[in-house]
């Protein structure tokens, strides 16, 4: 895993972080959710194996990103923007790698991370070529949350305390750093996201979306359902189709990454 700080042209800061193969052909972008960083990698041993290039952006506010600007509209689309342009200069510029194809990567995004991740497929089409929302609430869902407070916990993200990321297991250390990363700045970031979520830009355009979509949620996760968020998006995405988790709560994202990878990344 390696995390450093990028400067776009239009002058802001993100923070940035890779893993698994940093030459692979194919690159995989993941949205992380609310309260979160790009830090956290599902499961690094399939990540590692599976030939693919992982890139991640802090949303503004959160770990190394900046918060918006005053004067600034806190918005999903202007976020995907910014991914988008990141992309590009993976592709063309100082980081050029030979052989990546700019031109079609997968996205995944968790939790509230994946209205950030329909905003790029919405807006950026060529950009994107697979996707796979995970957790992720309908804006009406969204909308309702009440906003986690500093410090975080594993319960702001849908985690049970039953479940095994609550033991000192990989797992749980992963996202025990992710959510103290997510509040070095306070609740910037969950700020901004409150914010973003009264934009409905991106929403709009989410019918246009051609990106094959998996939506995945967990049958026991208190805040989503796939009965409500999944049946919701299903109807505005043409090519989406809906997987339960039978028992799952937040975990779905490191128990099923194999086959979420595949979805976004299928191996050849």
């Amino acid at each position: 895993m390696s995390g450093r700080l990028v400067q776009l042209p239009n002058g802001r800061s993100l923070g940035v972080t890779g893993f698994g193969d940093p030459i692979a052909r194919r690159i995989v972008v993941l949205c992380h959710p609310a309260p979160g960083t790009g830090g956290f990698d599902p499961d690094p041993t399939v990540t590692a194996q599976w030939g693919v290039r992982m890139v991640a952006l802090d949303r503004p506010g959160y770990g190394a990103s900046e918060p918006w600007r005053p004067g600034e509209r806190p918005s999903f689309t202007t976020h995907a923007d910014d991914l988008a342009q990141h992309l590009s200069r993976i592709g063309a510029g100082s980081e050029r790698l030979e052989g990546i194809d700019i031109g079609s990567v997968g996205v995944v995004g968790w939790g509230v991370g994946g209205h950030a991740a329909l905003a790029l497929a919405s807006r950026h089409p060529r950009l994107v070529g697979r996707l796979a929302l995970i957790d992720t609430p309908s804006p009406e869902t969204a909308s309702r949350a009440v906003d986690p407070a500093v410090p975080f916990s594993f319960a702001d993200i849908g985690f049970a305390p039953r479940e095994p990321a609550y033991g000192e297991s990989g797992t749980g250390r992963r996202l025990r750093r992710m959510l103290t990363a997510a509040a070095v700045q306070g609740g910037a970031g969950v700020q901004g996201d409150r914010a973003a979520l009264d934009d409905h830009d991106w929403w709009r355009s989410v019918r246009d979306i051609e990106a094959e979509t998996l939506l995945v949620y967990g049958d026991e996760h208190p805040t989503v359902s796939a009965r409500v968020d999944g049946r919701r998006l299903r109807r505005r995405l043409r090519r989406s189709r809906v997987v339960r988790v039978a028992g799952g709560t937040g975990l779905s994202v490191s128990t099923h990454w194999p086959s979420i990878l595949n979805h976004v990344a299928p191996r050849r």
